[in-house]
């Protein structure tokens, strides 16, 4: 089905190398299918029901909610046939090898070990499903979150400088913003280390003092972007609010669980009690304004 797929058109001279690999893809779909896909986006009540937060008395406002593939494929009473077709395909191994024929050269530049610490060249990877048992034992998890950030009545970043988890190899993250939504921001910052810093992260984020911002990738409809995960690949979620619209995004990723328990890289930690300080003032002033 690469009539789903989110690289369809997309060749290498597409690449952009900085800060680090990545591809952005506008008109991502045709448009015809992109209207089906919009038109049965999963309402926010059935992501809320079914996502990984399911069960919570409460939710936070501008916060993440997700719905993994696996529960998606299984549930076609509440995804249309069109959403289970594209969450299929781009946990295919087809769409992995369709990834590492636009971004295999700038994996084995970043990772040159990474081969020989799978045992096997990286186009005989075996893949599966995250989160269904019929995966275990795959080298490479693929997912496919459809999602939502939730309304706020604040202006909040749901994420802020970071980069993603050390067994995550790719992300994609592709928009589906409503016709209605004019509220302004949501974007995808793209980022950089500064010259001359340390790549030393906060927990899982980075001190902002130590990253500038490179490009932005607008929150647009239809619009996509895929890239490499590194500890070089920065990036944040630009403030968004109020806004009474849910923000309707996918993830599509692969991950390292079992195949590479320590991960692809280490987030060495800063102990500067100056970056520790400012990330716990902006986790205070999120929960202030987000109370439940």
């Amino acid at each position: 089905m690469p009539e789903y797929s989110i690289l369809a058109g997309v060749t290498r001279a597409d690449l952009r190398r900085d800060p680090y690999p990545h591809v952005v893809i506008d008109n991502c779909l045709p448009a015809e299918l992109y209207a089906e896909l919009a038109r049965t986006y999963p309402e926010d009540s059935t992501i809320l029901q079914l996502g990984s937060n399911s069960g919570s008395r409460s939710v936070r406002e501008n916060s993440r909610q997700d719905v993994h593939a696996h529960r998606i494929l299984e549930r076609p009473d509440c995804f249309s046939e069109s959403w289970r077709a594209f969450v299929d395909y781009h946990v295919s191994n087809a769409f992995y090898q369709e990834f590492l024929r636009l971004m295999g050269p700038e994996i084995v530049a970043l990772y040159p070990q990474l081969e020989q610490r799978l045992g096997c060249p990286l186009p005989k990877l075996s893949t599966g499903v995250l989160g269904d048992v019929r995966s275990r034992g795959a080298q490479l998890l693929l997912d496919c979150h459809v999602g939502i950030n939730t309304p706020s009545n604040h202006l909040s970043s749901v994420r802020r400088v970071h980069a993603d988890a050390p067994d995550e190899l790719f992300a994609a993250l592709f928009y589906f913003r409503r016709e209605e939504d004019t509220v302004g921001g949501g974007d995808l910052e793209i980022h950089r280390w500064k010259d001359h810093r340390k790549h030393l992260f906060v927990d899982s984020e980075v001190d902002e003092s130590d990253a500038q911002q490179v490009s932005t990738v607008a929150y647009r409809a239809n619009t996509a972007v895929i890239f490499i995960n590194s500890e070089h690949a920065l990036h944040a979620v630009s403030p968004r609010g109020p806004a009474r619209a849910s923000r309707r995004l996918v993830n599509i990723m692969g991950r390292f669980r079992e195949a590479l328990p320590e991960g692809l890289f280490k987030k060495r930690q800063k102990r500067n009690p100056w970056a520790l300080g400012r990330r716990v003032l902006r986790r205070y002033r999120l929960l202030a304004r987000n109370p439940y």
